[in-house]
């Protein structure tokens, strides 16, 4: 049973990793296969949490807990965004961006969709394959940056903050507090940072295309 709980994480994974890689870059009308992707990233992790008798309470889909979760998460957020603003400031990195508006409400929905897939998915599966709370975490957030490869800023920013949040959603498991830290966070990361580091904060194909199209950044 172990194994399976694992394999469900990979699987999803896997899928994910083929659809960022191939699919996600083509240009053009909108393809049968963009619905079919969209539907199964949020039908799949769904459905397993329904069939292993998941609560929304697991999932961090409440509010009883907000305050005390709010508070250690938006703690942590203040010092990652403190680290993040303090880097673009140093490097007058900050600028305006280019059709920010609509990458906000980008963020703020799929920020919580994010987090929903890495704590309530795929931290929960191994953790109820029997891995300890520590390992459960770190292997979810290596998973967690690796989806964001190649783009190496966004790997490493993800890892770690995923680390972060994987071990303030154990002790709180919340998901409006861990995904609106995230949704905010990728906001200013993408209005701190220069553009050339992280490329509009792309990944997979669409990462290697700008890269190609910008000569190497």
């Amino acid at each position: 049973m172990a194994k399976v709980l694992v394999a469900e994480v990979f699987v999803y994974l896997g899928i994910f990793f083929a659809y960022i890689w191939f699919a996600l870059p083509m240009v053009g009308p909108v393809r049968w296969y963009h619905a079919a992707f969209v539907l199964f990233a949020v039908a799949f992790p769904v459905g397993m949490n329904l069939l292993h008798g998941d609560r929304p309470r697991d999932s961090g889909l409440r509010v009883d807990n907000l305050a005390a979760a709010a508070r250690e998460v938006g703690a942590a957020a203040l010092v990652m965004g403190l680290g993040v603003a303090a880097v673009g400031l140093a490097v007058g990195g900050f600028h305006r961006g280019a059709g920010h508006a609509d990458k906000y409400v980008l963020y703020l929905l799929w920020g919580p969709f994010q987090q929903y897939v890495l704590q309530a998915f795929a931290v929960r599966r191994f953790r109820q394959a029997g891995l300890g709370g520590w390992t459960a975490v770190s292997l979810a957030a290596i998973l967690f940056g690796l989806c964001h490869a190649p783009n190496w800023v966004l790997m490493v920013l993800t890892t770690v903050a995923g680390v972060v949040w994987g071990r303030l959603f154990l002790r709180h498991p919340n998901l409006i507090a861990v995904g609106l830290s995230h949704g905010l966070l990728a906001i200013l990361l993408y209005h701190a940072w220069p553009e050339d580091w992280t490329q509009h904060l792309t990944i997979g194909g669409e990462y290697l295309q700008r890269m190609g199209a910008g000569g190497g950044g």
